[in-house]
């Protein structure tokens, strides 16, 4: 029941991604088209500003799963009413309040940071964007309670289904309301993720709900005390984007900003298939670090090989298809958009190396280097983001953006493998080195060939060496024991003992 469970979680997350990454694509699509690119780099910078709210979480949505899944197992109803209770109280009392400071200053802000003729549009948003905000932070707490309960694959689809009716919406408020339209859609649908995991929660767990006053001071420490541990990651990881986005915004106008967007948008979905599924892990090392030591050092080695093998079969054929992406999707080969697409590619590469050591550090509760990472990471960024854009204008702060996450993910791996004495020729074969060269080599062929293409000019000599790296790529793809190794897991059929 374990192993099902947890392959249609798992299934369930990826089939997620896949349906909000398509959703996003052809919503971005259309709001190019109809409200323009300079105003979608408004809408994103009015995002960045308000996730400063995030500040208020306090690790909550993190903590309800683990306190939930607790009480849930001890069967202890009383105290999983007062632990909903008082976490959405905390949510909606402290996002409230962050939400009116950022309002406050926030129009104080925004001429700083957004072009003049645009600055009307963001102040009018921003309330409603701040409204968006609340709804969806208590819907994330209420929505994580599934995953506690261990009904991942119920919250997979309601987020599934709401970006559908956020594409449908937007599509007909933003005929009519323009950019505050698309704000209106994502009010809707916020609440109907909140009302969605609400009938399901009540449906599983029977007089989850109650109209009584139910707070508990005991459960508010034990919540914030381990939040608080994550919260620290999450209060240095909501600077990252704020950061380029603002940077980008001074040193390339909003125009780049939408571009930008786009381009991290398209990476970071694809980016989420292999990180979502990677996720299942935590408790696994969790349980194995109370049980089996030992086996935390071989789940490492097994996952690692093969997220390294996905990783290179991802960001290779993203990087491929670029120049397509640029021309289908925007309408038009945009030289930044596609530099910021393969940058972002090569920094999400060794970001997904390391999510094997990120993920168990997590699940052994060892935080500290997670800490020095992220702590990097912003340093960095800022910094560089800054240098860099004031002599390369917005291709530097792309460059700085990646530099920072690529230098803060190697802090990630390589401090998790010193500490458990793990060498790269543990990790990876002969196979795997050729296999990542031969993608290197059929990615610049097959980013010429398409670049070239579009340009009016056929060169025969790219495209027979992309066609003669890319089926010795998948020569050696086949033969890859890894490969073979999650082939073997999609054929099993799983038991279908779960309810």
């Amino acid at each position: 029941m374990k192993n099902s469970r947890l392959v249609i979680n798992s299934l369930s997350a990826v089939g997620q991604v896949i349906a909000v990454g398509i959703t996003y694509l052809v919503l971005y699509r259309y709001l190019k088209d109809t409200i323009g690119i300079e105003l979608l780099g408004v809408w994103s910078l009015i995002i960045a500003t308000t996730s400063v709210a995030l500040i208020a979480n306090f690790g909550i949505s993190t903590s309800i799963i683990k306190f939930v899944a607790t009480y849930h197992t001890r069967g202890d109803l009383e105290s999983l009413k007062k632990l909903i209770f008082t976490s959405s109280v905390f949510i909606i009392v402290t996002y409230t309040i962050i939400s009116l400071l950022i309002l406050v200053f926030g129009n104080f802000i925004l001429p700083y940071v957004i072009e003049k003729k645009y600055v009307a549009v963001a102040q009018e948003i921003l309330p409603y964007s701040l409204i968006s905000l609340i709804i969806n932070a208590l819907g994330g707490v209420i929505s994580s309670c599934l995953d506690g309960i261990q009904k991942n694959y119920i919250k997979s689809y309601i987020l599934s289904f709401s970006a559908l009716i956020l594409l449908v919406l937007s599509m007909l408020l933003t005929k009519d309301y323009g950019l505050k339209g698309l704000v209106f859609a994502q009010i809707f649908q916020g609440i109907l993720v909140l009302l969605i995991s609400v009938f399901f929660i009540a449906r599983s767990v029977p007089g989850i709900f109650t109209l009584k006053w139910n707070w508990s001071k005991t459960l508010f420490k034990e919540i914030i005390d381990y939040g608080l541990k994550m919260q620290a990651l999450s209060i240095m990881q909501m600077s990252f984007e704020p950061i380029t986005k603002v940077m980008l915004s001074k040193f390339g106008g909003v125009a780049m900003v939408g571009y930008y967007e786009m381009a991290n948008r398209l990476v970071s979905q694809f980016r989420s298939l292999i990180v979502s599924a990677n996720q299942v892990v935590i408790p696994i090392v969790a349980e194995a670090k109370e049980n089996n030591t030992g086996y935390i050092k071989s789940l490492y080695l097994k996952t690692f090989s093969i997220v390294f093998i996905l990783n290179i079969l991802l960001v290779s054929g993203i990087i491929v298809m670029t120049p397509l992406i640029s021309y289908f999707w925007i309408g038009e080969i945009v030289p930044f958009f596609i530099f910021a697409v393969v940058l972002n590619c090569i920094a999400v590469f060794i970001n997904i190396c390391s999510n094997p050591a990120y993920f168990s550090y997590l699940g052994e509760g060892q935080l500290n280097w997670l800490i020095y990472s992220y702590f990097a990471i912003t340093v960095i960024n800022a910094l560089f983001c800054y240098v860099f854009g004031l002599f390369f204008k917005e291709f530097g702060v792309v460059i700085a953006w990646n530099l920072a996450f690529s230098i803060g993910s190697l802090i990630v791996v390589y401090s998790y493998q010193i500490k458990n004495k793990i060498q790269w020729k543990e990790l990876l074969n002969s196979n795997d080195l050729q296999l990542l060269l031969m993608a290197f080599l059929y990615s610049i062929f097959g980013f010429k060939t398409a670049t070239a293409l579009f340009n009016g000019h056929n060169n025969w000599w790219f495209a027979g060496l992309f066609l003669i790296c890319l089926s010795l790529f998948i020569l050696l793809f086949l033969k890859n024991q890894n490969v073979a190794f999650v082939l073997n897991q999609i054929k099993r059929k799983p038991s279908t003992d779960v309810k």
